[in-house]
């Protein structure tokens, strides 16, 4: 029986924030919960293979992590 595994080719993953933890995750390491969801932006984002910009997406839960957002970080009320 062969067992699924993750084959994770770095070469096409931009230097960028969340890489690391990506490839964590992908490992099987554990990771916190800031840094999943930094992962989950580099995921979401294509590895950034078109450059570091704001994804948009403003109704995503995860937006005020994205690490590229234009907007200002809103204060916890």
């Amino acid at each position: 029986m062969v067992a699924n595994k993750v084959v994770i080719d770095e070469q096409y993953m931009k230097a960028a924030d969340g890489r690391q933890q990506y490839i964590k995750y992908l490992r099987g390491e554990r990771i916190g919960y800031k840094e999943r969801c930094v992962a989950m932006c580099y995921w979401c984002n294509g590895y950034y293979a078109d450059g570091k910009f704001d994804c948009g997406v403003k109704n995503c839960p995860l937006y005020t992590l994205m690490p590229y957002k234009s907007m200002p970080r809103e204060a916890d009320e």
